[in-house]
């Protein structure tokens, strides 16, 4: 028998995504409320996460937790919001949820720190409400020692159903095939990238594991220079590379060795594939 999944925010980026690979490996039942407008996939199921009753919710074994406010630019504007979703709604839920909770946090939570940053690397204090959240949410499932497994994802990088445009590395790579140009602000700035399908093979292979532990996992597949990208792609599409003026942004690097270990996982390195499968993705589709 297959094992039973709640997946909570099945409409998004990643959800999209996970369900179309996973399918067929375990019984997902996607749900989203829809809460960013995005283009509804046919399989997500309208259910809002805080309607969702105790005996509803002991069909499942595990629930993969994928909602909420996604970015520092979602946040700022909606900081009541983004605590609301990304804190009070998460801890209410699991509450009632007994089953193991596997929730996305964000590798932002090292945006204070210079350097290589592991799972036990100190924390310094947020500097916005989003990274907050992140914090605030990973420090309650450890204190409380919950049967969660907290993923603090790098920058997620690749095609999905739902894409996100917006994010650095896709939209650099749309820029350069729209406007035969590669925008680049902060070229020496260090980025922590996570291809999206090494998250889905990540999560499968948690899922596939049996555990109540609380653990952290830093979810990275390479941290990449972004002026080392930005040649990349240039070269990649023949294209200029335009210098925008330097932003304050993050800047640091993430450690996987952890999970490679203890999963004997193996993470893709190779940033021109991924851009070759970025490009065919939005030829074909936009």
């Amino acid at each position: 028998m297959k094992q039973k999944i709640l997946l909570v925010g099945a409409n998004g980026y990643i959800g999209s995504h996970l369900y179309k690979k996973l399918k067929y490996k375990f019984d997902i039942y996607p749900i989203d409320n829809f809460f960013r407008k995005t283009k509804k996939q046919k399989f997500v199921i309208k259910k809002d996460y805080r309607n969702l009753k105790e005996k509803f919710l002991r069909k499942f074994s595990t629930c993969v937790w994928l909602s909420g406010h996604s970015s520092v630019q979602q946040s700022v504007p909606d900081p009541f919001g983004a605590i609301d979703n990304n804190l009070n709604g998460l801890i209410k839920f699991k509450k009632i949820f007994k089953g193991r909770l596997i929730y996305a946090s964000s590798g932002s939570v090292y945006s204070q720190i210079s350097g290589l940053c592991e799972e036990n690397t100190p924390i310094g204090d947020p500097t916005n409400i989003y990274d907050f959240t992140k914090v605030t949410i990973d420090k309650y499932f450890q204190l409380t020692k919950s049967n969660c497994v907290s993923l603090r994802f790098g920058t997620v990088l690749g095609p999905s159903e739902n894409i996100r445009t917006e994010l650095l590395l896709n939209n650099m790579t749309l820029d350069a095939i729209n406007k035969k140009k590669v925008f680049l602000a902060n070229p020496d700035v260090f980025r922590p990238i996570l291809y999206i399908e090494d998250l889905v093979k990540a999560i499968e292979v948690i899922l596939k594991r049996k555990s109540n532990q609380y653990m952290i996992y830093n979810l990275c597949s390479v941290n990449l220079r972004m002026i080392d990208y930005a040649k990349t792609v240039s070269k990649q599409f023949n294209c200029k590379i335009q210098r925008l003026k330097n932003t304050n942004t993050y800047n640091f690097k993430m450690s996987n060795k952890r999970f490679c270990k203890e999963y004997n996982f193996k993470f893709t390195k190779n940033i021109s594939k991924i851009t070759t499968e970025l490009e065919k993705f939005y030829l074909k589709t936009l």
